[in-house]
Protein backbone atom coordinates (compact mmCIF):
# COMPACT_ATOMS: atom_id res chain seq x y z
CA UNK A 1 0.00 0.00 0.00
CA UNK A 2 2.74 2.57 1.00
CA UNK A 3 5.08 1.42 -2.21
CA UNK A 4 1.47 2.52 -3.89
CA UNK A 5 1.04 5.77 -2.65
CA UNK A 6 5.00 6.68 -3.64
CA UNK A 7 4.53 5.81 -6.81
CA UNK A 8 1.14 7.56 -7.25
CA UNK A 9 3.35 10.63 -5.37
CA UNK A 10 6.15 9.97 -7.66
CA UNK A 11 3.41 10.15 -10.81
CA UNK A 12 2.10 13.54 -9.73
CA UNK A 13 5.36 14.79 -9.08
CA UNK A 14 6.71 14.25 -12.63
CA UNK A 15 3.11 15.49 -14.47
CA UNK A 16 3.39 18.44 -12.07
CA UNK A 17 7.21 19.29 -13.37
CA UNK A 18 6.52 18.38 -16.70
CA UNK A 19 3.00 20.68 -16.89
CA UNK A 20 5.02 23.49 -15.07
CA UNK A 21 8.21 23.27 -16.89
CA UNK A 22 6.02 23.89 -20.20
CA UNK A 23 3.89 26.72 -18.88
CA UNK A 24 6.85 28.26 -17.79
CA UNK A 25 7.96 27.55 -21.40
CA UNK A 26 5.11 28.96 -22.86
CA UNK A 27 5.07 32.33 -20.89
CA UNK A 28 9.03 33.02 -21.73
CA UNK A 29 8.88 32.01 -25.35
CA UNK A 30 5.76 34.17 -25.88
CA UNK A 31 7.31 36.96 -24.35
CA UNK A 32 10.46 37.23 -26.08
CA UNK A 33 8.30 36.35 -29.34
CA UNK A 34 7.10 39.90 -28.82
CA UNK A 35 9.87 41.39 -28.04
CA UNK A 36 11.68 40.09 -31.38
CA UNK A 37 8.60 40.19 -33.59
CA UNK A 38 8.43 43.91 -32.71
CA UNK A 39 11.96 44.70 -33.83
CA UNK A 40 12.29 47.26 -36.33
CA UNK A 41 13.75 46.51 -39.66
CA UNK A 42 13.92 42.92 -39.22
CA UNK A 43 16.79 40.98 -40.61
CA UNK A 44 17.11 37.73 -42.21
CA UNK A 45 18.48 36.32 -39.22
CA UNK A 46 15.93 37.20 -36.81
CA UNK A 47 13.26 36.05 -38.90
CA UNK A 48 14.87 32.44 -38.45
CA UNK A 49 14.77 33.39 -34.79
CA UNK A 50 11.25 34.12 -35.46
CA UNK A 51 10.77 30.60 -36.84
CA UNK A 52 12.31 28.76 -34.23
CA UNK A 53 10.49 30.55 -31.54
CA UNK A 54 6.89 29.41 -32.91
CA UNK A 55 7.98 25.82 -33.62
CA UNK A 56 9.54 25.29 -30.14
CA UNK A 57 5.98 27.24 -28.69
CA UNK A 58 4.05 24.48 -31.07
CA UNK A 59 6.11 21.70 -29.31
CA UNK A 60 5.41 23.64 -25.70
CA UNK A 61 1.58 23.14 -26.33
CA UNK A 62 1.67 19.95 -27.42
CA UNK A 63 2.71 19.03 -24.58
CA UNK A 64 0.45 20.73 -22.47
CA UNK A 65 -2.08 18.32 -24.01
CA UNK A 66 -0.09 15.01 -23.81
CA UNK A 67 0.71 14.67 -27.41
CA UNK A 68 4.33 13.85 -26.09
CA UNK A 69 5.34 12.51 -29.48
CA UNK A 70 3.95 15.72 -31.41
CA UNK A 71 6.13 17.51 -29.32
CA UNK A 72 9.47 15.71 -29.81
CA UNK A 73 8.76 16.13 -33.63
CA UNK A 74 8.49 20.78 -33.17
CA UNK A 75 11.69 20.33 -30.92
CA UNK A 76 13.81 18.79 -33.23
CA UNK A 77 12.73 21.08 -35.96
CA UNK A 78 14.28 23.94 -33.83
CA UNK A 79 17.82 22.89 -34.55
CA UNK A 80 17.21 23.91 -38.55
CA UNK A 81 15.65 27.09 -37.70
CA UNK A 82 18.86 28.06 -35.23
CA UNK A 83 21.20 26.22 -38.02
CA UNK A 84 19.98 29.03 -40.14
CA UNK A 85 20.25 31.23 -37.67
CA UNK A 86 23.67 30.74 -36.96
CA UNK A 87 24.79 30.55 -40.74
CA UNK A 88 23.17 34.61 -40.96
CA UNK A 89 24.96 35.31 -38.23
CA UNK A 90 28.46 34.21 -39.32
CA UNK A 91 27.98 35.50 -43.24
CA UNK A 92 29.46 38.31 -43.93
CA UNK A 93 28.29 40.67 -46.42
CA UNK A 94 28.05 39.34 -49.81
CA UNK A 95 29.10 36.20 -48.61
CA UNK A 96 27.75 33.21 -50.12
CA UNK A 97 28.05 31.05 -47.76
CA UNK A 98 24.99 29.13 -47.19
CA UNK A 99 25.94 25.82 -44.35
CA UNK A 100 24.62 23.45 -46.44
CA UNK A 101 26.37 20.81 -45.31
CA UNK A 102 25.17 21.08 -41.43
CA UNK A 103 21.52 21.89 -42.64
CA UNK A 104 21.94 18.58 -43.98
CA UNK A 105 23.29 16.99 -41.45
CA UNK A 106 20.44 18.22 -38.99
CA UNK A 107 18.01 16.82 -41.63
CA UNK A 108 19.24 13.73 -41.43
CA UNK A 109 18.90 13.62 -37.58
CA UNK A 110 15.08 15.66 -37.48
CA UNK A 111 14.61 12.26 -39.53
CA UNK A 112 16.22 9.75 -37.28
CA UNK A 113 14.24 11.60 -34.57
CA UNK A 114 11.33 11.07 -36.26
CA UNK A 115 11.94 7.50 -36.69
CA UNK A 116 12.35 6.99 -32.87
CA UNK A 117 9.38 8.46 -31.97
CA UNK A 118 7.24 6.62 -34.32
CA UNK A 119 8.88 3.49 -33.89
CA UNK A 120 10.60 3.02 -30.65
CA UNK A 121 8.59 5.43 -28.07
CA UNK A 122 11.55 4.54 -26.04
CA UNK A 123 12.53 7.90 -24.05
CA UNK A 124 16.02 7.15 -23.48
CA UNK A 125 16.45 6.28 -27.40
CA UNK A 126 14.82 9.63 -28.10
CA UNK A 127 16.68 11.51 -25.83
CA UNK A 128 19.73 10.01 -26.98
CA UNK A 129 18.59 11.30 -30.49
CA UNK A 130 18.21 14.47 -29.29
CA UNK A 131 21.73 14.65 -27.62
CA UNK A 132 23.29 13.85 -30.98
CA UNK A 133 21.00 16.42 -32.70
CA UNK A 134 23.24 18.88 -29.78
CA UNK A 135 26.26 17.72 -30.06
CA UNK A 136 26.07 18.73 -33.25
CA UNK A 137 25.44 21.73 -32.80
CA UNK A 138 27.89 21.85 -30.45
CA UNK A 139 30.35 20.86 -33.49
CA UNK A 140 29.10 23.04 -36.04
CA UNK A 141 29.91 26.34 -33.21
CA UNK A 142 33.48 25.26 -32.83
CA UNK A 143 34.17 24.19 -36.24
CA UNK A 144 32.31 27.03 -38.47
CA UNK A 145 32.26 29.76 -35.78
CA UNK A 146 34.76 32.40 -37.91
CA UNK A 147 35.28 33.92 -34.17
CA UNK A 148 35.11 31.20 -31.27
CA UNK A 149 34.58 34.28 -28.97
CA UNK A 150 31.23 35.47 -30.86
CA UNK A 151 29.57 31.67 -30.49
CA UNK A 152 30.02 31.56 -26.60
CA UNK A 153 26.48 32.64 -25.98
CA UNK A 154 25.61 29.46 -28.15
CA UNK A 155 27.83 27.22 -26.75
CA UNK A 156 26.51 28.49 -23.45
CA UNK A 157 22.74 27.91 -24.06
CA UNK A 158 23.22 25.12 -25.95
CA UNK A 159 24.45 23.37 -22.79
CA UNK A 160 20.92 23.45 -21.37
CA UNK A 161 18.97 20.93 -23.83
CA UNK A 162 22.30 18.56 -23.63
CA UNK A 163 21.55 18.46 -20.09
CA UNK A 164 17.36 18.03 -20.43
CA UNK A 165 18.52 15.06 -22.95
CA UNK A 166 20.40 13.27 -19.99
CA UNK A 167 17.39 14.13 -17.68
CA UNK A 168 15.34 12.10 -20.42
CA UNK A 169 17.93 9.32 -20.99
CA UNK A 170 17.70 8.71 -17.18
CA UNK A 171 13.98 9.70 -15.77
CA UNK A 172 11.74 8.16 -18.78
CA UNK A 173 8.84 9.91 -17.74
CA UNK A 174 10.16 13.56 -17.06
CA UNK A 175 9.97 15.86 -20.02
CA UNK A 176 11.64 18.69 -19.89
CA UNK A 177 13.48 19.07 -23.60
CA UNK A 178 11.43 21.53 -24.21
CA UNK A 179 12.29 23.04 -21.52
CA UNK A 180 15.75 23.05 -22.49
CA UNK A 181 14.93 24.21 -25.84
CA UNK A 182 13.21 27.56 -24.55
CA UNK A 183 16.66 28.42 -22.26
CA UNK A 184 18.66 28.10 -25.51
CA UNK A 185 16.43 30.73 -27.07
CA UNK A 186 16.75 32.32 -24.26
CA UNK A 187 20.33 32.93 -24.69
CA UNK A 188 20.35 33.25 -28.40
CA UNK A 189 17.82 36.26 -27.64
CA UNK A 190 20.33 37.61 -25.20
CA UNK A 191 23.70 37.40 -27.68
CA UNK A 192 21.44 39.05 -30.25
CA UNK A 193 20.52 42.08 -28.05
CA UNK A 194 24.28 42.21 -26.79
CA UNK A 195 25.45 42.04 -31.16
CA UNK A 196 23.03 45.10 -32.01
CA UNK A 197 24.17 47.19 -29.13
CA UNK A 198 27.76 46.31 -30.18
CA UNK A 199 26.87 47.11 -33.84
CA UNK A 200 24.95 50.46 -32.85
CA UNK A 201 27.93 51.10 -31.04
CA UNK A 202 30.37 50.91 -34.02
CA UNK A 203 28.00 52.76 -36.45
CA UNK A 204 28.07 55.70 -33.87
CA UNK A 205 31.98 55.85 -33.98
CA UNK A 206 31.84 55.28 -38.17
CA UNK A 207 29.52 58.10 -38.26
CA UNK A 208 31.62 60.32 -35.97
CA UNK A 209 35.02 59.74 -37.97
CA UNK A 210 32.56 59.98 -41.56
CA UNK A 211 31.87 63.41 -40.61
CA UNK A 212 35.29 64.31 -40.10
CA UNK A 213 35.58 63.09 -44.30
CA UNK A 214 32.47 64.90 -44.88
CA UNK A 215 34.31 68.20 -43.63
CA UNK A 216 37.31 67.99 -45.42
CA UNK A 217 35.74 67.12 -48.79
CA UNK A 218 32.80 69.38 -48.34
CA UNK A 219 34.22 72.76 -47.80
CA UNK A 220 36.44 73.02 -50.44
CA UNK A 221 39.01 76.08 -49.94
CA UNK A 222 39.39 76.24 -54.15
CA UNK A 223 35.75 75.86 -54.78
CA UNK A 224 34.99 79.00 -52.49
CA UNK A 225 37.81 80.93 -52.86
CA UNK A 226 36.36 80.43 -56.93
CA UNK A 227 32.91 81.48 -55.82
CA UNK A 228 33.89 84.69 -53.71
CA UNK A 229 35.78 85.73 -56.66
CA UNK A 230 33.00 84.93 -59.37
CA UNK A 231 30.81 87.00 -56.83
CA UNK A 232 33.53 90.06 -56.67
CA UNK A 233 33.30 90.16 -60.26
CA UNK A 234 29.89 89.86 -60.42
CA UNK A 235 29.59 93.25 -58.63
CA UNK A 236 31.10 94.86 -61.12
CA UNK A 237 29.58 93.48 -64.31
CA UNK A 238 26.47 92.81 -63.31
CA UNK A 239 25.14 93.50 -59.79
CA UNK A 240 21.93 92.15 -59.91
CA UNK A 241 23.14 88.51 -59.69
CA UNK A 242 25.39 89.27 -56.65
CA UNK A 243 22.75 88.70 -53.96
CA UNK A 244 21.09 85.90 -55.24
CA UNK A 245 24.92 84.40 -55.67
CA UNK A 246 25.63 85.32 -51.84
CA UNK A 247 22.01 83.47 -50.91
CA UNK A 248 22.91 80.67 -52.68
CA UNK A 249 26.64 80.85 -51.24
CA UNK A 250 25.16 81.27 -48.08
CA UNK A 251 22.94 77.89 -48.43
CA UNK A 252 25.22 75.97 -49.57
CA UNK A 253 27.69 76.54 -46.59
CA UNK A 254 24.53 76.04 -43.86
CA UNK A 255 23.31 72.83 -45.43
CA UNK A 256 27.01 71.83 -45.45
CA UNK A 257 27.18 72.50 -41.40
CA UNK A 258 23.70 71.11 -40.75
CA UNK A 259 24.42 68.41 -42.38
CA UNK A 260 27.88 67.71 -40.26
CA UNK A 261 25.23 68.15 -36.85
CA UNK A 262 22.54 65.83 -38.08
CA UNK A 263 22.23 61.92 -37.18
CA UNK A 264 19.17 61.26 -38.53
CA UNK A 265 17.40 60.96 -41.72
CA UNK A 266 16.36 64.22 -43.76
CA UNK A 267 13.17 64.66 -46.29
CA UNK A 268 14.36 64.38 -49.54
CA UNK A 269 12.90 68.22 -50.42
CA UNK A 270 15.60 69.32 -47.87
CA UNK A 271 18.30 67.94 -49.60
CA UNK A 272 17.55 69.42 -52.76
CA UNK A 273 17.72 72.93 -51.12
CA UNK A 274 21.28 72.18 -50.58
CA UNK A 275 21.63 70.60 -54.27
CA UNK A 276 19.93 73.47 -55.59
CA UNK A 277 22.32 75.80 -53.97
CA UNK A 278 25.20 74.29 -55.10
CA UNK A 279 24.04 74.34 -58.40
CA UNK A 280 22.86 77.79 -58.80
CA UNK A 281 26.46 78.91 -56.96
CA UNK A 282 27.92 76.27 -59.88
CA UNK A 283 25.98 78.00 -62.85
CA UNK A 284 27.94 81.51 -61.80
CA UNK A 285 30.92 79.63 -62.26
CA UNK A 286 32.97 80.11 -65.81
CA UNK A 287 32.84 76.85 -67.78
CA UNK A 288 30.00 75.76 -66.02
CA UNK A 289 27.31 75.37 -69.18
CA UNK A 290 24.65 72.53 -68.15
CA UNK A 291 21.48 72.18 -67.21
CA UNK A 292 19.92 70.33 -64.37
CA UNK A 293 16.29 68.18 -65.35
CA UNK A 294 14.16 67.07 -62.34
CA UNK A 295 11.75 64.19 -63.06
CA UNK A 296 10.65 63.37 -59.55
CA UNK A 297 7.76 60.59 -59.16
CA UNK A 298 8.17 60.11 -55.71
CA UNK A 299 8.92 63.50 -53.11
CA UNK A 300 7.72 62.41 -49.56
CA UNK A 301 10.35 60.18 -48.50
CA UNK A 302 13.69 60.84 -46.07
CA UNK A 303 17.21 59.91 -46.82
CA UNK A 304 20.93 60.71 -45.36
CA UNK A 305 22.19 64.29 -45.75
CA UNK A 306 24.51 64.96 -47.67
CA UNK A 307 24.27 62.12 -50.43
CA UNK A 308 22.36 63.36 -53.43
CA UNK A 309 24.29 67.15 -53.70
CA UNK A 310 28.04 64.81 -53.44
CA UNK A 311 26.50 62.76 -56.85
CA UNK A 312 25.24 66.01 -58.21
CA UNK A 313 29.05 67.80 -57.44
CA UNK A 314 30.71 64.94 -59.43
CA UNK A 315 28.46 65.20 -62.08
CA UNK A 316 28.79 68.62 -62.78
CA UNK A 317 32.86 68.88 -61.62
CA UNK A 318 33.64 65.37 -63.49
CA UNK A 319 31.52 64.71 -65.68
CA UNK A 320 30.17 67.48 -68.07
CA UNK A 321 33.10 69.93 -66.60
CA UNK A 322 35.54 67.73 -67.44
CA UNK A 323 34.20 67.03 -71.03
CA UNK A 324 33.38 69.28 -74.04
CA UNK A 325 30.52 67.21 -74.66
CA UNK A 326 26.84 66.79 -72.69
CA UNK A 327 24.99 69.52 -70.82
CA UNK A 328 22.68 68.12 -68.90
CA UNK A 329 22.28 66.31 -65.76
CA UNK A 330 19.15 64.46 -64.67
CA UNK A 331 17.93 64.02 -61.64
CA UNK A 332 14.82 61.34 -61.18
CA UNK A 333 13.06 59.39 -58.25
CA UNK A 334 10.84 56.43 -58.52
CA UNK A 335 9.19 53.54 -56.16
CA UNK A 336 10.39 50.52 -57.90
CA UNK A 337 9.85 46.40 -56.09
CA UNK A 338 10.15 48.69 -52.69
CA UNK A 339 12.91 50.84 -52.75
CA UNK A 340 13.00 54.05 -52.79
CA UNK A 341 15.63 55.12 -56.10
CA UNK A 342 17.53 58.19 -56.83
CA UNK A 343 19.36 58.53 -60.22
CA UNK A 344 21.90 61.53 -61.03
CA UNK A 345 22.61 60.89 -64.72
CA UNK A 346 25.18 63.10 -66.84
CA UNK A 347 25.64 62.96 -70.31
CA UNK A 348 29.16 64.06 -70.13
CA UNK A 349 32.43 61.53 -70.73
CA UNK A 350 34.30 63.59 -67.56
CA UNK A 351 36.65 60.42 -66.77
CA UNK A 352 38.22 59.68 -69.64
CA UNK A 353 40.01 63.21 -68.82
CA UNK A 354 40.50 62.82 -64.79
CA UNK A 355 43.64 63.36 -63.21
CA UNK A 356 44.95 61.05 -60.30
CA UNK A 357 43.77 63.87 -57.73
CA UNK A 358 40.38 64.32 -58.97
CA UNK A 359 40.11 60.42 -59.53
CA UNK A 360 40.73 60.36 -55.30
CA UNK A 361 38.76 63.36 -54.40
CA UNK A 362 35.80 61.75 -56.08
CA UNK A 363 36.18 58.14 -54.73
CA UNK A 364 35.99 60.05 -51.16
CA UNK A 365 33.19 61.49 -52.03
CA UNK A 366 31.46 58.37 -53.20
CA UNK A 367 32.68 56.11 -50.01
CA UNK A 368 31.59 58.87 -47.70
CA UNK A 369 27.88 58.80 -49.49
CA UNK A 370 28.01 54.93 -49.80
CA UNK A 371 28.66 55.02 -45.51
CA UNK A 372 25.80 57.02 -44.63
CA UNK A 373 23.59 55.11 -46.92
CA UNK A 374 24.55 52.09 -45.26
CA UNK A 375 24.61 52.68 -41.29
CA UNK A 376 21.61 55.28 -41.36
CA UNK A 377 19.18 53.57 -43.39
CA UNK A 378 20.61 50.22 -45.17
CA UNK A 379 20.57 52.16 -48.63
CA UNK A 380 23.16 51.65 -51.09
CA UNK A 381 25.10 53.34 -53.90
CA UNK A 382 26.06 52.01 -57.40
CA UNK A 383 27.72 53.85 -60.42
CA UNK A 384 27.26 52.99 -63.87
CA UNK A 385 29.67 54.27 -66.48
CA UNK A 386 28.82 53.93 -70.33
CA UNK A 387 29.63 56.30 -73.75
CA UNK A 388 26.56 57.58 -72.51
CA UNK A 389 27.82 59.22 -69.30
CA UNK A 390 27.94 58.42 -65.82
CA UNK A 391 24.80 57.17 -63.84
CA UNK A 392 25.14 56.96 -60.03
CA UNK A 393 22.03 54.94 -58.75
CA UNK A 394 20.87 55.49 -55.00
CA UNK A 395 18.68 52.63 -53.44
CA UNK A 396 16.61 52.78 -49.81
CA UNK A 397 14.83 50.33 -48.94
CA UNK A 398 10.82 51.95 -48.92
CA UNK A 399 9.97 51.03 -45.09
CA UNK A 400 13.48 52.71 -43.80
CA UNK A 401 12.62 56.06 -45.82
CA UNK A 402 9.34 56.61 -44.48
CA UNK A 403 9.88 58.65 -40.53
CA UNK A 404 12.63 60.99 -40.03
CA UNK A 405 13.24 58.71 -36.84
CA UNK A 406 14.72 55.70 -39.12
Amino acid sequence: MQDTIIRISQKAAISLINQSSALISIVLMMVVFVVAFNIEGRSQRIRYYLVGISINIGGLMFQIASYTSYAYVFYALVIPAFTLYFVETERSENETWDGNFWMSLQSLEVVLIIMMVAWSGSSFFISLSFLVQYLIVISMLLISSKKLSTSIGFLLGSSFPVFTSFIGMVYPGLYVQGFGVTMFLLIIFFGYQSDMEQELLNKRVELSENKVSLLMEQIHPHFIYNALQQIALLSDEDSAKVKPAIQSFSMYLRKNFEALTNEKMIPFLVEMEHVNAYVELSQILPSRNFTLKNDFQVEDFYLPALTIQPLVENAIYYGIGMSEEGDEIRLETRLENGYIVITVADDGHGAKTEISTQKKHKSVGTKNVKTRLKLLCDGELTIEKSENGTKSIIKIPQNRAVSQEK
